[in-house]
């Protein structure tokens, strides 16, 4: 049975991938600051409070050591976000990169996952990504790094995220190929929303605005969902 470990854990993505795909594993621990996250979390996975973490700067990781097949997480993305003040390392956000790296080097995974905005790979000139990189390759494992688009397999959204992919053991992995999409955005939206999640005057006005319109800043009725905020 394949062990797995989460941090940044949300509400389990990877763990509801592996169900969906049927594949058999333990989950070794999970960590989210936000109790919404871990209420929803506990609903939908088997996990009990002695597994559970809600800072990743309290884990100690030594004692799981060689106890976790796959290890994943993706650090808070707003330090290095396209559409943020993309202040990097400075923000106490970031440097929570360097707690997932020190997990992987006490835990020892025999593959680690990590995932974050595209944008970390420009932020600072491109000094931030050589850092991150300069960081698992001090660990010693052999790994591989892809910019994948959601739309590209399967789900249609523009979503990009970089994907960063490690093994203990150097392997001959790649990334999948993209795939063919059959969906479109209305395919996956509710056809009588309740009336609460409507926007108001002032927000449709926002978002039909030619200004917003023209710079994609907002967007109806697309066939292709852009990853925007909330308000949008």
């Amino acid at each position: 049975m394949l062990r797995l470990s989460t941090v940044f854990s949300g509400i389990g993505a990877i763990e509801h991938a592996l169900k969906r795909m049927g594949v058999p594993y333990e989950l070794v621990f999970a960590c989210d600051i936000d109790n919404f996250v871990k209420e929803t979390f506990f609903a939908n996975y088997n996990i009990d409070e002695s597994r559970w973490f809600k800072n990743i700067q309290d884990i100690d990781g030594k004692p799981f050591k060689d106890k976790v097949d796959i290890f994943v997480g993706g650090s808070p993305c707003q330090s290095f976000s396209l559409v943020g003040k993309r202040r990097g390392f400075k923000d106490s956000r970031g440097t929570l990169f360097y707690d997932f790296a020190r997990l992987v080097k006490e835990i020892q995974p025999k593959i680690f996952i990590f995932e974050n905005v595209k944008g970390l790979l420009s932020h600072d000139s491109g000094q931030t990504w050589e850092v991150i990189q300069n960081t698992f390759g001090e660990l010693g494992y052999d790994f591989k790094a892809q910019v994948l688009n959601a739309k590209d397999y399967g789900i249609p959204q523009h979503r990009e995220r970089l994907f960063v992919i490690g093994f203990k053991k150097r392997t001959n992995f790649e990334f999948p190929k993209p795939i063919e999409l059959t969906l479109s955005m209305q395919d996956l939206l509710e056809d009588y929303p309740e009336e609460k999640y409507y926007l108001g005057q002032k927000g449709v006005n926002f978002v039909t605005s030619k200004k917003n319109l023209d710079k994609r800043y907002t967007q109806i009725n697309g066939s292709i969902a852009l990853c925007q905020k909330a308000n949008r």
